[in-house]
Parts: structure tokens; C-alpha cells; sequence
């Protein structure tokens, strides 16, 4: 499926951007995994299990893939066809053909991004996050707690109405060759293009990254689990919740 932008010329000469599909479903969950493995402050919600969490993994991306409105892009290695890095966002409405077709197949057709709340449910970060399934072992609570924050927070600055970067990692053994920008820059072209906001929540290491490319620090969360468990789960997450206007072309 070609990319709904030209490769941008940042990338490196050896490497190859490209849609990722369902076949490429374990590779992702290698990368997502190897990235964040061992950064206690982003993993305390984590099953001890790695086959669980990659069996969560699978799952969760095999779900987003069969959303209409997000799109996946990946960098991978020309020589070995190993993925370096991909990319997750989500589409507001009505700019899904903008950001290229969506590939998934039609009988897995889903549209999870702008959930429709059923008569009488309440629309709630705490109601949204309970749809998200936890890993096999881990604390339920833990992870309803971090994930009903990040929904509160995407429904407080309206990130549905913003081109959402919902995720995005890189293979430690590829760190700093460029990869995580040449997978940004091609789609906050695109929002520049529609007059579109950009949204995303940056982990520490990530937001010096971000801000280079003109997103601006709007809210500051920490998601601390020691007050859920009496301080004998360790690690903090702090994210910063950023926004970039779109740039004059």
C-alpha cells in the first residue's frame, strides 16, 4: 500500500518506510516491547510475564489496526527487512482519506476511536478505560489507573479533534539514526496542510524531541501507582501533554 506521503528525505539511505499490516503484528510487539523494557517508569503496569504482555501486545495493535480511523507507518531495515520503528495515530473525522486509505480488512472493520456510549453509560475516563483489556497477571487497578488517566486527558484537550500521535518507538539497536523524525515529519506535513492541531503525551526522554518540531507543553501528569499500593509497586510515569499549532506552508 503506498504511503499516502513521499518518503521524507530525512530518512536514511538503508532504511525503507512502508504500511505495516497484520503480518508485520509480531515484529511491532518486538519493538514496542525492547523500547520500553527496561524503563521501570513506564512499565509498572506491565505483567512480570513477558509471553503475557506480548500476547497483550498483539492484541492491542491487532485492534488498532482494525480501526478506520488510525494509521500505522513503519521504518525498516533495507538489508535484513528488521523494523526500526513505527508509528500509531489517530485520525479525527473527516480527514481519514487525507492521511491515506485505511488498509484493514472489511469484515475486521471497527471504528474504536470515537466510541458512541450506549444509552445510559456515562461518557468517563474511568468507563473508557475499562474497555481496554488488562495483560494476563497484571493488577487490574494499576492499569485502569493509567489508562483511565490518559483518556481523561485526551477528552480534556478535545484529541479527538486533533491529528493524535498515539504511540511511536524505536529498536534500541537503531537509536539515533533518525528514524522516530522520519516518521513524524511526513504527517505533521500533512496537518499543516489541513489547518490541523497535533496532539500527543510525551514521556521525559521523548519531549525534547517533540518540542523541536514545534509541539508546546500544555499540561504536565504524573501517574504515580504508589499510592495505590502502599509504595510497593515502584515507578512513576510522568507525561507531558503537548500541542502543536499547525505551521504556515
Amino acid at each position: 500500500m503506498a504511503l499516502p506521503f513521499p518518503p521524507p528525505v530525512c530518512l536514511d539511505s538503508s532504511f525503507i518506510m512502508s504500511r505495516p499490516t497484520e503480518a508485520n503484528i509480531d515484529a511491532l510487539v518486538k519493538v514496542y516491547y525492547d523500547a520500553f523494557v527496561e524503563d521501570p517508569d513506564n512499565t509498572w503496569w506491565w505483567p512480570r510475564d513477558r509471553s503475557a504482555m506480548f500476547e497483550w501486545l498483539r492484541g492491542r495493535i491487532q485492534g488498532k489496526m482494525a480501526d478506520r480511523n488510525v494509521r500505522h507507518f513503519q521504518v525498516v531495515d533495507r538489508e535484513g527487512g528488521e523494523v526500526v520503528a513505527f508509528a500509531r495515530w489517530d485520525i479525527p473525522r473527516g480527514y481519514e482519506a487525507m492521511f491515506g486509505e485505511w488498509i484493514g480488512s472489511g469484515n475486521d472493520a471497527l471504528d474504536v476511536s470515537h466510541a458512541v456510549i450506549a444509552e445510559g453509560q456515562h461518557d468517563t475516563a474511568t468507563s473508557v478505560a475499562k474497555t481496554v483489556a488488562t495483560p494476563r497477571g497484571a493488577d487490574p487497578e494499576l492499569c485502569r489507573f493509567f489508562f483511565a488517566g490518559l483518556a481523561s486527558l485526551s477528552k480534556k484537550w478535545n484529541a479527538d479533534k486533533m491529528l493524535g500521535l498515539s504511540l511511536l518507538c524505536t529498536s534500541p539497536k537503531y537509536y539515533r539514526r533518525g528514524a522516530a523524525r522520519a516518521l513524524l515529519l511526513p504527517m505533521l506535513a500533512i496537518a499543516d496542510a489541513a489547518g490541523l492541531r497535533s496532539y500527543l503525551e510525551a514521556t521525559s526522554a521523548g519531549r525534547p524531541v517533540y518540542e523541536k518540531l514545534g509541539f508546546r507543553v500544555v499540561e504536565v501528569q504524573k501517574f504515580d501507582p504508589s499510592t495505590l499500593t502502599g509504595g510497593e509497586v515502584r515507578g512513576a510515569t510522568t507525561l507531558s501533554i503537548m500541542i502543536r499549532e499547525p505551521h504556515p506552508l
